[in-house]
């Protein structure tokens, strides 16, 4: 302006407006299906999403790892970089391979990293659980006599014992094999317990025992096996033999 005296007056003076950073983040949502499998196990789909969660950055993913199945870029539909403006998301999905026993939990968790367009770096973990099923075991007992008839007042026949593990997945561990009328079997004969099985694996023995009757009756005793799973679940099967007294 001018003073009253014509004289050109000017001054000057500034204002500074700081722009402050807002943190950026990002959110990882990782799920399994299906969420049980049987064990031994199989294979399960993993899915994995990435939303930005920041309020006005952009953020660049720049690393999809898993601590089980390793680096995720280029498996199944998963792929970085990805750019992800500020509410946006990102899915992909893979297919991994989870084991276990029964009971077992298979846990594994996805890390997603990466920056904002400040250059701040953000990251974010999510896991995901598979729980393996019990597949329930099972034996199965065949007893057998030869002869099957013998003239009273009796004599000796000898049994054969076959035990079968008819369990889909699990080994057996046979700890026990009795007879009503023998008693325990263990070192009669040919027998021998424990004995493990694989799934659909068989152990067989044989013992002799003494009959005896009236003419016209049956002799009849049961053999059972008993033992426990891999797991340590109880198994049992039994069985029994006739031998025919006649006159």
């Amino acid at each position: 302006g001018k003073d009253d005296d014509g004289h050109d007056v000017s001054d000057s003076d500034d204002a500074t407006v700081r722009i402050t950073d807002v943190d950026s983040t990002i959110a990882v949502t990782k799920t399994a299906n299906p969420t049980s499998l049987p064990e031994p196990g199989g294979n399960a789909s993993f899915a994995v999403e990435i939303k930005n969660t920041s309020a006005v950055d952009t953020v660049t993913i720049t690393s999809l790892t898993d601590n089980v199945y390793g680096n995720l870029d280029g498996k199944g539909t998963c792929d970085v970089p990805q750019i992800l403006a500020p509410g946006a998301t990102y899915s992909c999905s893979f297919t991994g391979a989870v084991s276990g026993n029964a009971g077992s939990q298979h846990t594994d968790v996805v890390t997603a990293s990466g920056k904002d367009d400040d250059g701040n770096s953000v990251s974010d973990s999510d896991d995901a659980v598979v729980t393996l099923s019990n597949v329930p075991s099972s034996i199965a007992v065949t007893k057998s006599a030869s002869p099957t008839a013998i003239q009273e007042p009796g004599g000796t026949a000898t049994f054969s014992v076959t035990v079968k593990n008819t369990s889909a997945v699990d080994s057996v561990t046979i700890t026990s094999l009795t007879d009503d009328i023998y008693g325990n079997l263990d070192g009669k004969g040919s027998c021998d317990v424990p004995q493990t099985l694989a799934p659909g694996a068989s152990y067989s023995c044989s013992f002799t025992g003494a009959v005896s009757g009236s003419g016209g009756s049956t002799h009849v005793d049961v053999v059972t096996a008993s033992g426990t799973d891999d797991d340590g679940t109880p198994v049992t099967g039994s069985d029994d033999a006739s031998v025919s007294i006649t006159s």
